[in-house]
């Protein structure tokens, strides 16, 4: 649970966020706004995405001794949003070995031979002709998937790892009414990619060769919605707590829950 302080600074940032993100922005039912990783250290991470992929800070939060330092990242051309959160008051927790965030780049020889040359661990995978993915790590160890596609850098999709697919999805779906598309199976892993229309994607991770791992206590997506209170009734319905963050008098409603596997989610209204 975050502390007082701590809440009002999730108020304040998604309060920034919404309004940075509204600019362009279809008025669907609900919208991945940012993926958010947990690093241990914001400056390395922070150089990593903006040499690597030219991502460019455009908010940065740095609250209290005791709760965390956070950089909002973007492209240019795109709305969605990296967030890069360094917690304070949190040991660090493993890592996944399996992707937590794609990234879209019209650039993909380029970026992959930038990260070769630096020295970064680069993976790319035995597609067909017209799939072009690579995988690496950030300097904090988050994996990042590499997905070559014509058009502009976009932060491409949040991928959250849970411990049953079906479960994941069932919630997802039955909460937000997100859509289950494209499936991968394989004898590693099985992944759904949930869409909301247009935007970035919210992808369902159930690894088959990684034990769980334990869960940061901050938020590792944002989602914008605009049918906040029905949101709200079906989290209730389904007993699942949620913890309000305080706004001011913006008007802005925020809460704070976490889906079936433990991954906290950060739902914004809009």
């Amino acid at each position: 649970m975050l502390n007082k302080a701590a809440k009002r600074l999730w108020g304040t940032l998604c309060l920034v966020m919404v309004a940075i993100t509204a600019h362009g922005e279809t008025q669907q039912a609900h919208a991945i706004g940012m993926a958010k990783l947990i690093v241990d250290d914001l400056q390395s991470n922070q150089a990593f995405y903006e040499k690597f992929f030219g991502l460019e800070e455009t908010r940065r939060f740095d609250y209290a001794p005791d709760v965390f330092v956070e950089s909002i990242m973007g492209f240019a051309d795109s709305d969605a949003k990296l967030a890069l959160l360094e917690p304070r008051s949190e040991e660090p927790l493993p890592k996944s070995q399996f992707p937590v965030v794609l990234i879209y780049t019209p650039e993909f020889d380029a970026v992959t031979e930038r990260l070769k040359e630096a020295g970064h661990g680069v993976r790319v995978l035995p597609t067909g002709p017209d799939m072009r993915i690579a995988i690496t790590r950030d300097p904090s160890g988050n994996t990042v998937e590499i997905y070559g596609r014509e058009g502009v850098y976009e932060v491409g999709g949040a991928k959250l790892i849970v411990d049953s697919r079906e479960k994941a999805e069932a919630f997802y779906s039955d909460l937000l009414g997100a859509e289950a598309g494209q499936r991968f199976v394989t004898d590693r892993y099985d992944e759904v990619l949930m869409g909301f229309g247009s935007g970035p994607f919210l992808a369902l991770f159930e690894p088959k060769a990684e034990a769980p791992l334990r869960k940061s206590r901050f938020p590792v997506v944002a989602i914008y919605t605009n049918t906040f209170d029905q949101v709200i009734g079906r989290l209730e319905e389904n007993g699942v707590s949620f913890q309000r963050i305080a706004t001011g008098d913006s008007g802005l409603r925020i809460v704070i829950f976490r889906d079936p596997a433990g991954n906290g989610v950060e739902l914004i209204s809009r």
